[in-house]
């Protein structure tokens, strides 16, 4: 009898033993798969100059550190780079002095990505997904660039490699503005810019000025910068961005050439191309009037839409390029040219998703108001006016908005915000927090010529920053937040705390959508008879609609459940 039952589990132990085999080698399989797939899909860094004289000790003088002749300060309120040289050395040196900045922005993105995508498996498709659709993204990036890109990554401590290669996550950063603007909610479409020229000014010169609206890390507020760049055997231009983005998204060149980007969508959707900085950093250090930066762009490929504002501070014109995966369209102005999210010329006239953007965004309304801003300003704009413009906090006609709406020219989202005379060669850079702090003064002739001339007087500040309803907004703010968190527990006790952080920050803020609308969502929620919910979240739907509220979908939202109640 026992030998029966012996003979019967041998059988069933080599099955076991197969399966377990049969699954090992499963595993191992799919290993060796994906190693393959990370290797086939890596982005390879060029090789090592022989002479990166730029790999020199950092060295502290006083309030400056410097690598060799580069250098970094913020005596002036704002973080400053001077960089000079080759490309490598370019790269190196720009991270090797602001390594602090660069790893405090990396554990930031990385905990707020973790945050937002706490599954493992969710973070392997995703990273997977993303590693196959911008598999041949240097086939676009000129050696050059490429060099520089791995100037940057080699000045950098690393310590996230077990995510991607430094060189790798570096050229990714410098296409994240392309890879989120495919995002339903992106925090790029935001952005506010103009241009002044001519008759529309005080004295004739070429005004512009541009909100950088990235509802991105705060970090990139608190800590922007302004790079000054001495490309060997290019153009000298000034960027203003952050720490580790040898890109653009707004600059002046000492040829007076003048660089914003604004995101945009459209129906054409591209597949392969240039990232948008690097597109812009070729304009600057290459172009010497507004037809070459045009055709500059006209000709390169591009992986999403974006409009660029580019000025010619020589010939006092300026043009917004209506830039998509298919086509380029130009419109030009020596007097008034404004610029928010939505394209003007007929060839966009039938596209669905700029129609969408324009009406369900907040690209519109703010273009609307713009629009009025320049026109009541015609012929007395200087620095001063298009810093009032650019500060605007109304809804088109004028009529009051809450603090921070997004319909706002001014929403209190911009990680930059910048004033230019590209005539003479003067960029103006809030401090921050947002458009509210001094604008500090930068003069291209001295900072990237040497010349020597009175220094441009700095902007002041918002008077709104030392009031007391921005105080109540910024208290309202943290309000909102704690409730959303509070709300996510979804037991009772918490819910009514939400609701009493909310009407918190109602009583704070009377003209903020987002308080009216979650708070007549967390009284529906409840649905306290007793304490009439029903009818207190009628009340708040029904204000909801009176402040402004930004996004049209939310409109339709509001409607739609007010005829429920």
């Amino acid at each position: 009898m026992s030998a029966i039952l012996v003979g019967k589990t041998k059988p069933r132990r080599r099955i076991v033993r197969n399966l377990g085999i049969l699954a090992l080698s499963g595993l191992l399989a799919l290993c060796a798969v994906y190693a393959l797939f990370l290797r086939w899909t890596r982005i390879e860094p060029p090789e090592e100059p022989e002479n990166a004289e730029a790999q020199r000790p950092v060295e502290v003088h006083g309030q400056r550190v410097s690598v060799g002749a580069n250098w970094m300060s913020r005596e002036r309120g704002i973080w400053e780079y001077h960089l000079e040289g080759e490309p490598f050395d370019l790269g190196y040196a720009q991270s090797r002095l602001g390594n602090r900045l660069l790893m405090e922005t990396e554990e930031y993105m990385f905990g707020e990505m973790h945050r937002y995508v706490p599954s493992q498996a969710a973070m392997f498709l995703i990273r997977a997904g993303v590693l196959f659709r911008y598999r041949n993204l240097t086939r676009f990036i000129s050696d050059p660039y490429r060099m520089e890109l791995y100037g940057l990554s080699r000045g950098y401590y690393d310590t996230h490699s077990d995510f991607l290669p430094i060189y790798h996550r570096v050229v990714f950063y410098h296409a994240l503005h392309d890879i989120t603007q495919t995002l339903e909610r992106s925090p790029l479409l935001g952005c506010t810019a103009f241009a002044a020229a001519g008759p529309a000014t005080l004295n004739g010169h070429l005004y512009l000025g541009r909100n950088f609206d990235f509802e991105g890390p705060p970090i990139f507020d608190k800590d922007k910068a302004v790079i000054f760049f001495k490309p060997k055997g290019k153009i000298p231009f000034a960027s203003v961005a952050w720490t580790g983005m040898m890109g653009v998204v707004t600059g002046l060149n000492t040829q007076g050439i003048f660089v914003a980007v604004n995101a945009a969508r459209t129906d054409d959707k591209g597949k392969e191309g240039v990232p948008v900085e690097l597109l812009l950093r070729e304009v600057l250090e290459t172009a010497r009037s507004l037809d070459e930066a045009i055709e500059i762009v006209r000709q390169r490929p591009v992986l999403v839409p974006d409009f660029y504002l580019i000025g010619d501070g020589k010939t006092n014109e300026a043009a917004v390029i209506e830039r998509s995966p298919t086509r380029t369209e130009v419109r030009r102005s020596k007097d008034l040219l404004p610029l928010t999210n939505h394209a003007l010329t007929p060839a966009f006239a039938a596209d669905k998703e700029n129609e969408r953007l324009k009406t369900y965004m907040t690209s519109g309304a703010r273009f609307a108001r713009l629009q009025e801003l320049l026109g009541q300003n015609r012929g007395i704009i200087d620095q001063y006016k298009a810093l009032e413009i650019l500060r605007d906090k109304r809804a088109p006609g004028g009529e009051p908005l809450g603090l921070g709406n997004r319909n706002a020219i001014d929403a209190l989202i911009a990680t930059h915000s910048v004033v230019a005379d590209a005539t003479n060669l003067v960029l103006w850079v809030g401090s921050g927090p947002h458009a509210l702090g001094r604008y500090v003064a930068f003069d291209l002739r001295k900072e990237l010529l040497g010349d020597e001339r009175p220094a441009p007087q700095d902007l002041p500040e918002d008077p709104v920053r030392e009031t007391a309803e921005y105080r109540s907004y910024q208290q309202a703010m943290l309000s909102l937040k704690s409730a959303g968190e509070l709300a996510k527990l979804g037991d009772p006790d918490a819910l009514d705390r939400a609701i009493e952080e909310v009407e918190s920050a109602e009583a704070l803020q009377p003209r903020m959508p987002e308080a009216q609308r979650l708070l007549g969502d967390l009284l529906r929620r409840r649905g306290d008879s007793k304490r009439g919910d029903a009818m207190q979240a009628r009340r708040h739907y029904e204000r909801f609609l009176e402040v402004h509220p930004p996004y049209l979908h939310e409109i339709e939202e509001v409607r739609v459940i007010l005829q429920s109640l």
